[in-house]
């Protein structure tokens, strides 16, 4: 167990509990905003210092989890003017999402993935969890080190690739490019312990 003399407390009570499953009304205790027990009646002097916030009446569950946002924003294909801002970090928390996977879409002209990898990194400092695609729509995948087998392996944030398929804004990648593709992001996945994913936009 790790060395809780220096956490900060925090306890949810009388919260009515989802996790996935109705666990119906329970208190949550938190070190360092991690969850650290469960259950029903946890006083709220159990340790020094800690801060009891009073849930009743509301519900308490995970947060969601987005595989798919244009953080660093998405759209241009009728012009400039059609671009999409950046995601800030209170439009996904308010949403109740606490864990995002960016990635790019058509336009990796004006848009990069080193851009991308920046802004998971930011929201990563904010609070939330954070990881990327790197690619885009384009083929060969544009990415940060030359290659999607590196940047899977290599860089902390980037779990896997994206391409486009039969979409009109596709490269109209064939058979063989996707497989390739494919293999990249899987042996970078092996290489840096990741899921090392591949994410065809139909």
């Amino acid at each position: 167990m790790p060395d809780l003399s220096a956490a900060e407390f925090t306890l949810l009570q009388g919260a009515h509990l989802f996790a996935p499953e109705d666990r119906g009304i329970c208190d949550v205790l938190l070190a360092n905003g991690k969850i650290i027990a469960v259950g029903a009646d946890i006083p709220g002097d159990i340790v020094p210092d800690c801060a009891v916030i009073n849930l009743s009446g509301r519900m308490l569950c995970p947060g969601f989890i987005d595989q798919h946002v244009h953080l660093i924003g998405g759209g241009g294909e009728a012009g400039p003017t059609t671009r999409t801002p950046e995601v800030s970090l209170s439009r996904l928390t308010e949403a109740g999402i606490t864990t995002v996977v960016g990635l790019l879409g058509t336009d990796s002209v004006s848009r990069h993935p080193a851009s991308l990898l920046a802004k998971t990194r930011a929201l990563n400092e904010e609070g939330i969890t954070a990881w990327m695609l790197t690619g885009a729509y384009h083929v060969p995948s544009p990415t940060i080190t030359g290659s999607v087998e590196k940047d899977v392996a290599l860089i902390d944030r980037v779990i896997g690739v994206k391409c486009a398929v039969s979409d009109h804004r596709s490269a109209a990648p064939s058979g063989n490019q996707l497989a390739s593709m494919a293999a990249e992001s899987r042996v970078g996945g092996l290489l840096g312990g990741k899921p090392g994913v591949s994410v065809f936009h139909m």
